[in-house]
């Protein structure tokens, strides 16, 4: 079995689109950034699974994947959202057979800090060998 949170970070970690904003700032199995993160620093995304099934021989998984992409402004926050949506729609590699959009951008506030984010959905499917 595959830790897929690692290998899709992992993956993100590689596009230079993506890391050119954020840098090293991806949090896998997160909802909201650790709490030293502050938007001022750079753009962040965060992500976490909502869910999903194998297939009847365990070989494949496919996972709803919730993204955050934090940026000090709104508009920032969807330039990061952009970034992710070219480095990961329709993308694939050895453990990653697919991936897409499921659900696109919106943009929101975290309600307690204020902090602008964009949210937005994917469907990610995973080799599991």
């Amino acid at each position: 079995m595959i830790d897929e949170m690692d290998l899709l970070r992992d993956f993100l970690l590689t596009v230079p689109g993506l890391t050119a904003l954020v840098d090293d700032r991806i949090y896998a199995g997160r909802n909201v950034p650790p709490p030293d993160y502050r938007p001022t620093t750079g753009p962040a995304v965060t992500f976490r699974t909502r869910g999903g099934e194998g297939d009847y021989e365990d070989a494949l998984l496919n996972e709803s994947l919730q993204f955050k992409c934090y940026g000090e402004t709104a508009v920032e926050a969807h330039e990061t959202y952009r970034a992710l949506v070219d480095a990961l729609n329709l993308a694939c590699s050895a453990n990653i057979l697919h991936a897409e959009l499921e659900v696109a951008g919106q943009q929101l506030e975290e309600p307690e800090t204020l902090w602008p984010f964009t949210l937005a959905y994917f469907l990610v499917l995973f080799r599991q060998s």
